[in-house]
């Protein structure tokens, strides 16, 4: 959808709510790097809220530029307001972000529960670290290109040593090519700049699973989904990972807290968790199991069964969709249940 459909489907929504304000979420962080950007940024924004947008956006100056750290940081946060404000705070926030070196700022404006609008404000200029965290940004959707992405990157870092998102980008190709140590290094960089990252409590955590630390992990796949909106992908990928840590940790009724909260979201399927909805199920299941709910788990694994077209499953888990109903599946999982059951877990599971 384009610019100007966008718009349209905008419009037609408020005019059917036209005395109901909007929901306006946002969060992100501006980086300026210099004292003389900073207060050439500051100046910019308070001379157009006074000759031009005058009470029409919702953030003073003095609630959001950090000077200590020549920086915008808007903490994550919810808003009811107009139409108006949210055009014209989105819009000198456009304006504001042509001067930094490196950030972003997220923003949806949602009615009734309906999104219907969502930006993501970046930097857009010549300056190196904007254009090489670009080009690296790029490279790291091609496949193969891990080599020339990672070198885009370090060229951005060595023009800002403060580019916590090429940091978490960084990390992520690293994690590609398996230099598990190099990458956990750049994710602990990227926090270290900016802990209002989810992305880079998302990776350290896929570090941390490697190495057997599941409550390590599980912890900052929390902190991950307290950094992002229920809007995001990645904060419920981080749901569904946190509940898999916790069943690893024997967690399994914080687990199957956590992966219900996340089967209760119904996911678009252009939505990257739209496929791992039988992933979540599975071990769901596996958790009740744990937990003596044979009824419960038996529900779960056919959910999981239902939710599995078009995902990939390992061997172990497609055996186990096939025995979900045959005859004996039920009363061999009750008897492994009642004699142990993390040893039924595994032994009718393979894991």
């Amino acid at each position: 959808m384009n610019q100007c459909e966008k718009w349209f489907v905008y419009k037609n929504a408020r005019r059917m709510n036209m005395l109901q304000p909007n929901k306006l979420i946002f969060k992100g962080r501006l980086e300026f790097g210099s004292l003389r950007t900073y207060e050439m940024v500051v100046r910019h924004w308070q001379n157009r809220l006074e000759t031009y947008f005058k009470a029409d956006v919702l953030f003073d100056p003095e609630q959001i530029f950090i000077p200590e750290e020549f920086a915008m940081v808007l903490p994550q946060q919810t808003i009811l307001s107009g139409d108006k404000n949210w055009r014209c705070t989105t819009s000198l926030l456009r304006e504001v972000a042509q001067f930094a070196v490196a950030g972003n700022v997220l923003a949806w404006c949602v009615l009734n529960g309906r999104v219907l609008d969502t930006v993501n404000i970046e930097p857009v200029s010549d300056k190196v670290a904007v254009t090489e965290y670009k080009l690296g940004c790029q490279l790291v959707a091609e496949t193969g290109m891990e080599t020339e992405a990672t070198a885009a990157l370090s060229r951005a870092i060595d023009k800002y040593a403060r580019h916590a998102a090429a940091y978490e980008r960084r990390g992520y190709v690293n994690y590609k090519l398996k230099n598990f140590n190099d990458a956990l290094y750049d994710f602990n960089k990227s926090i270290d700049i900016n802990p209002g990252n989810p992305e880079a409590f998302y990776g350290r955590a896929k570090v941390k699973m490697l190495k057997n630390d599941w409550e390590g992990a599980a912890a900052d796949f929390d902190l991950s989904v307290k950094r992002s909106v229920a809007l995001q992908p990645i904060h419920w990928l981080s749901r569904l990972k946190k509940g898999e840590c916790l069943f690893h940790a024997k967690k399994y009724a914080e687990a199957a807290a956590e992966l219900k909260l996340y089967l209760m979201r119904n996911f678009m399927p252009t939505d990257p968790n739209f496929h791992r909805r039988h992933r979540a199920s599975l071990f769901l299941g596996k958790s009740l199991v744990a937990m003596r709910d044979i009824s419960g788990a038996m529900i779960a694994f056919r959910q999981a069964k239902v939710s599995s077209d078009g995902a990939e499953l390992a061997p172990g888990e497609a055996k186990l969709l096939i025995r979900v109903e045959t005859p004996d599946f039920v009363r061999d999982l009750e008897a492994a249940a009642q004699k142990s059951p993390s040893e039924a877990v595994m032994m009718l599971f393979g894991q």
